[in-house]
């Protein structure tokens, strides 16, 4: 009995041929899956510092959403480094306690501060809410994104050995 004759009685070349067109469009889904899950999360992540700057009253809310967005984790975080950098503080005119413009009271004594209330943001409260909770579910994607790929490594890894296992050479 010759090679090729081997070859095709045991199924290596009709067979084989075929699981390897079926592993290969399904390697080419899960990276294509996997794609297109880091791109929600990273459109996720964009989103929350987008309204977590607009919370904040940062004149630069789009910038750093678009900097997130294209660029990733990086100028993700420089923002979270810088996100609190831009407030200004005035001074309590009962305690004389430093604290941000914005507070609607004194953090120390509770004395109410005039300024807050043209500084405010009315919608800084939802805005807040709606960062965390996108914060959350990019973090939750994320980490399906990565368990996603460890299993596709580990079950592709797991098949490489059982078709080099069940080979027969002469």
């Amino acid at each position: 009995m010759n090679f090729i004759n081997l070859l095709f009685t045991h199924g290596y070349i009709n067979g084989g041929v075929a699981s390897v067109a079926s592993a290969g469009v399904g390697v080419v889904l899960i990276m294509l899956t996997i794609s297109l899950l880091a791109l929600a999360s990273r459109v996720l992540f964009a989103l929350a510092a987008y309204h977590d700057a607009c919370a904040k009253s940062n004149p630069d809310a789009v910038m750093w959403g678009l900097l997130i967005g294209f660029l990733g984790l990086i100028p993700g975080i420089i923002y979270l480094c810088v996100r609190n950098s831009s407030r200004s503080f005035v001074a309590c005119p009962n305690c004389g306690f430093r604290h941000y413009f914005y507070d609607m009271n004194c953090p120390r004594c509770g004395a109410p501060n005039q300024n807050s209330t043209q500084n405010a943001n009315p919608m800084a409260a939802q805005q807040a809410h709606r960062a965390k909770v996108l914060f959350i579910i990019a973090i939750v994607l994320t980490g399906v994104v990565i368990l996603t790929a460890i299993v596709c490594v580990v079950s592709f890894a797991a098949n490489i050995f059982s078709v080099s296992g069940n080979s027969i050479y002469y």
